[in-house]
């Protein structure tokens, strides 16, 4: 087939700024929720209205991204709480990890306390327990819990089972720490007098310390699906009066809980349920509701779309400018 040279080449400019908003929306769906925030939400004016759909900002996700590790906690909670606005309050679950504070917290309560089902929060050491207690007291069809990397007390473990006793699933992943090793040092460095006796600690009260956390979850938490309590100082007592207390269980991660002894009793009586991860167990199991979310994960994760939107020379580290849309296009 002859050309005629003359004949114009057609045009393979588009312009994405005019496709549709559902067309957008879908498109919007595999991305993350910092890359729409600070990536697709400034193309244009038509990107931003599909970027406030409320599908949208069903699940946030702030989590493994390296912009987490990369901005100060005041942008990331005006991010957070964009994205909050964003769902018109129908925000199903929202995860984040290292910024969230308690005031944000509040924030989530405010917005979507009638919707949210479910809270994962990964090394948040701006927390308290008791603002977390709070947002589930506030939060009726709250079913997940996650404070990982952030130790709290056994009152919270109660007192969120007293107020959400329909509790579906609980992560508490802890890096391992040998609590015993650290009062035999302290105690070796303590000057006391040789001619002292020692107090030594029955073994009874030993065993109580030491399975606080799994007592309280064993008879507040009755309701549970899934627990993490990896990391934990439990022993094979504070692991019965789980399975006792927690008959439904159907995934449990007991990994690095190095108090536990591994015995043919504590495998037979974790046999019923579907996945179980003991202490020193090889393979790790292959769950993906035990999947961690590792406490720096994410820091250096590859080229995002937000590295090649700061290449652009474009930088919007001001808070102001997740909740003032109007007035971005100026910057």
């Amino acid at each position: 087939m002859e050309v005629d040279p003359g004949d114009p080449l057609p045009d393979t400019n588009r312009d994405w700024s005019k496709l549709p908003v559902d067309a957008l929306s879908a498109v919007f769906m595999k991305l993350g929720t910092v890359e729409i925030l600070m990536g697709a939400s400034f193309v244009c004016h038509s990107w931003l209205a599909a970027s406030k759909s409320p599908e949208l900002w069903r699940f946030v996700d702030m989590t493994r991204h390296k912009v987490i590790f990369s901005k100060g906690t005041d942008i990331l909670c005006a991010m957070a709480k964009a994205a909050i606005d964003r769902s018109d309050g129908r925000m199903e679950s929202f995860w984040a990890q290292k910024f969230v504070t308690c005031e944000l917290l509040d924030y989530i309560v405010s917005r979507a306390s009638s919707t949210l089902k479910s809270i994962r929060l990964i090394a948040c050491t701006f927390v308290w327990g008791q603002s977390l207690a709070t947002l589930a007291a506030r939060c009726p069809l709250l079913e997940e819990i996650e404070c990982s990397h952030h130790k709290m007390s056994a009152d919270f473990f109660k007192y969120v089972g007293i107020v959400r006793p329909q509790l579906k699933r609980l992560r508490v992943h802890m890096p391992y720490f040998d609590y015993d090793a650290m009062e035999d040092e302290m105690k070796e460095h303590h000057n006391e007098d040789e001619d002292d006796d020692e107090y030594e600690e029955p073994f009874e009260q030993w065993e109580a310390r030491r399975n606080v956390d799994a007592f309280a979850i064993a008879e507040n938490m009755h309701e549970l699906r899934l627990l993490q309590i990896s990391g934990n100082n439990l022993t094979n007592k504070g692991v019965y009066a789980i399975l006792d207390g927690c008959p439904h269980l159907e995934c449990l991660d007991l990994s690095d809980c190095y108090k536990i002894h591994v015995d043919d009793q504590l495998r037979a009586r974790c046999a019923k349920i579907k996945h179980v991860w003991l202490p020193g167990q090889w393979p790790h199991v292959n769950c993906p509701d035990l999947r961690v979310i590792g406490e720096n994960e994410g820091e250096d994760d590859g080229i995002t779309l937000h590295d090649l939107w700061e290449a652009e020379d474009v930088y919007c580290d001001d808070p102001k400018v997740y909740t003032m849309y109007h007035d971005y296009y100026s910057l």
